[in-house]
């Protein structure tokens, strides 16, 4: 089963998402490069009407669903696995995929419906309106219920209870209580607590995370410039390439990066959508506020992908023992960064508290979506809760290829929407004429 997931991930998730995103890039003139800086500019002068999700706010959604537990522990394992290179990789990537976000924010905007009065969007909403496919759409609710239940759940509790495994089982315990007691109250206290929560939450944690890793980063000056210099010609081995067990590790390098940028950022999941689908366009027409919102989305997958790579940098500064699991990799990091052994201890299960919370949240809000009639938004937010506790006590891989199926699952539903609506997203992104 693991083998041929692997396979279906290479062969066919890997080259469709890549393809996607080089052909978005070319007929949308690569906005990623071009428009970055007045996504910014928009982010900061939108503001959201009272009770309504923001654009600050459905961005800090979507980085809060990114930087879930594995998004350092898979950092560190993409350096641990492909090395010096895979930085380089990873960010390349991220940001060329970005643009497959635009594609899908335009989309979840463009095609949005309006549910007990307030705007609703997200992939299985265009794929049923402008593909005329209910059995579409019903797959990528489905894969997004399990992906929720998985990736944004039983992996982010055991990945947090983990990082302080060897307190005992009281502390795990405890640490799942303690994920659990925000989480209920901001899912029950509706779309304006959710929205102020991730708004204000997420900065501040992204800030205190990036000031961790500084901070390790100039204590290990001195590695820094050797450590750069590795990442460029690492990622630029080309000779590397040319077979034998040089080009083994090219390979691993480049598989390592690639999929680091892609997962870590959530390219063409569809989850955008849904974020930015809720926002209100106000004075602006429809094909306007979707290509605004469309330019937005490129920020958070970039934001991560520093993130990610300030992760790697810092990995590769430290040197800690890439053999250990990825858990203790990071541990390690910080406890050599910062000269104490206590520092990674405390460190690491601080930030993966604080990311697995807004992925909690993040995914929870993200799969309420997936059913129509708001009444079921309810029972689906106590089974969600209801399943946290077995999050500490998963063993084996099951959760995790469940979770790769699902994830498989949105990827490809969604991509063949954005593929057959490609026409549509140009259109939309060059202020043309366009019919839903």
């Amino acid at each position: 089963m693991e083998v041929l997931l692997q396979s279906v991930v290479i062969w066919v998730v890997f080259p469709l998402l890549l393809c996607s995103s080089i052909y978005f890039s070319y007929r949308l003139h690569f906005p990623q490069f071009r428009h970055i800086g007045t996504a910014f500019k928009m982010i900061v002068r939108a503001k959201a009407r009272t009770g309504q999700m923001g654009s600050f706010a459905a961005v800090a959604t979507i980085i809060g669903g990114n930087l879930g537990a594995g998004t350092i522990a898979g950092s560190a394992m993409a350096v641990a696995t492909g090395g010096a290179g895979a930085i380089f990789w990873m960010v390349a990537v991220a940001i060329l995929g970005s643009v497959v976000k635009l594609a899908s924010a335009t989309l979840g905007v463009f095609y949005q419906e309006k549910i007990s009065g307030h705007c609703v969007g997200g992939a299985m909403i265009y794929i049923r309106k402008s593909l005329n496919s209910p059995l579409l759409s019903f797959c990528y609710c489905l894969c997004l219920i399990g992906a929720s239940l998985t990736v944004g759940n039983l992996v982010q509790v055991h990945a947090f209870t983990a990082s302080f495994a060897h307190a005992g089982t009281f502390v795990r315990v405890l640490g799942v209580l303690i994920l659990m007691l925000p989480v209920g109250p901001i899912l029950f206290g509706g779309l304006k607590r959710f929205s102020v929560f991730m708004s204000a939450s997420v900065p501040l944690i992204g800030v205190a995370y990036v000031l961790f890793c500084v901070v390790g980063i100039i204590l290990l000056r001195n590695n820094l410039g050797a450590v750069i210099g590795d990442i460029f010609r690492s990622a630029f081995s080309w000779r590397a390439a040319g077979g034998g067990t040089t080009g083994f590790f090219f390979a691993q390098m480049l598989q390592a990066g690639i999929s680091r940028g892609l997962f870590a950022t959530d390219i063409g999941l569809g989850l955008v959508a849904i974020a930015h689908g809720h926002i209100e366009k106000g004075n602006l027409s429809i094909t306007e506020h979707a290509r605004q919102q469309g330019l937005i989305a490129l920020i958070a997958p970039i934001l991560v992908a520093v993130l990610c790579s300030m992760t790697g940098i810092l990995v590769l500064c430290a040197a800690p023992n890439l053999s250990n699991n990825a858990t203790q990799i990071c541990i390690d990091t910080f406890s050599r960064a910062f000269s104490t052994p206590r520092a990674g201890y405390f460190i690491i299960p601080f930030v993966v508290y604080c990311f697995a919370l807004t992925t909690l949240l993040a995914w929870a809000w993200f799969a309420e979506h997936a059913f129509k009639n708001p009444k079921w938004h309810v029972v689906f937010r106590i089974f969600f809760l209801a399943a946290m506790p077995a999050g500490a006590l998963i063993r084996g891989t099951l959760s995790w290829q469940i979770a790769d199926v699902c994830i498989d699952g949105l990827l490809l539903t969604n991509l063949i929407a954005l593929l057959r609506l490609r026409g549509r997203v140009a259109a939309i992104y060059n202020e043309t004429p366009v019919e839903k």
